[in-house]
């Protein structure tokens, strides 16, 4: 039996009628206009434990770590080459532990960023050698910004457009707004459904199709100027991940261990699955990347002129 209700829908904007898709511990609204889900129930002790942070340096550690740092600075190296000028101011909401601000630094811009939740906003400013904001510019609140980013963050927020006004307010004319996000329409979450890492209950808020996404940035004053799959970097593991959720009653269990290791015998023997896993998925993330339709993926946009 499928259930109906009317709920707000995060990408559409408007309340709209749709169905209640269940998915064991949490469910999801399935928006009929645009083909979103928006999670509206989920059993969560804690959204963000202090574990979902990694240790007290770095979110991810080990090999992890440096393929993370490898990929931000491939992400500065991009932002810095569309901004291209010295000195340069630029603001990274959702900052985490300021891997990517780090980068930035590096190319010789001016960083602030935010990050609301406290473990990680230490890791950040101990990396960075300067606060970091707990409330949206909290620091800078009349500041405008040449660049401004956000690295799998929006599906965090319940309103994204929100969102993407208040970036635009902060932008200077024809400044960059980078971002990343989630996929629904992959075929990563076509085919695993709610065991899909990338869902990611409770933390995910809404998940969207990249073309709805891109509709509401432009609605909400931007060009977009580039887009990039950077499907190795959560293209493999959502594979990985999603093939043990079906598999195991511990949902996410290869990332969560990712973060803090791989204690116990059973997350050993998960562990040794998910290498065997690994080559496929990578194959599999190429594929789905060679025909647009990447699990998740990356926007380079203009803020047009007022």
């Amino acid at each position: 039996m499928i259930n109906y209700a009317t709920e707000y829908c995060p990408i559409c904007e408007k309340s709209t009628i749709g169905e209640l898709r269940e998915g064991g511990r949490f469910t999801h609204f399935f928006c009929h206009s645009c083909k979103s889900l928006k999670l509206v129930w989920s059993e969560s002790k804690q959204i963000y434990p202090d574990e979902y942070f990694g240790n007290d340096e770095d979110k991810f550690g080990g090999i992890t770590g440096y393929f993370r740092r490898f990929f931000h600075q491939g992400r500065a190296k991009q932002v810095d080459r569309l901004v291209q000028a010295r000195n340069q101011n630029i603001y990274d909401v959702g900052c985490g532990d300021g891997t990517f601000l780090s980068a930035m630094k590096k190319h010789g811009f001016i960083t602030a960023g935010l990050e609301p939740y406290d473990k990680a906003n230490k890791q950040a400013e101990k990396k960075l050698g300067h606060p970091v904001d707990c409330v949206p510019y909290g620091s800078a609140p009349d500041q405008i910004f040449e660049a401004i980013t956000a690295w799998q963050v929006i599906e965090h927020v319940e309103k994204p457009g929100e969102l993407f006004d208040t970036v635009y307010q902060h932008l200077q004319p024809h400044g960059l707004f980078a971002f990343s996000t989630v996929n629904l329409s992959s075929f990563q979450a076509i085919l695993f459904s709610r065991f899909w890492l990338h869902l990611d209950p409770p933390r995910h808020l809404w998940v969207a199709p990249r073309q709805e996404v891109e509709k509401l940035l432009q609605e909400h004053g931007f060009t977009i100027e580039r887009r990039r799959w950077n499907f190795l970097e959560f293209g493999p593991i959502g594979y990985v991940d999603s093939m043990v959720n079906v598999m195991d009653a511990k949902r996410d269990r290869i990332l969560k261990c990712l973060k803090g290791g791989f204690p116990g015998f059973s997350n050993k023997i998960f562990w040794i699955t998910a290498a065997i896993l690994t080559p496929f998925a990578c194959t599999l993330s190429a594929l789905e990347a060679m025909v647009g339709r990447p699990s998740t993926f990356e926007i380079y946009a203009r803020k047009k002129a007022d």
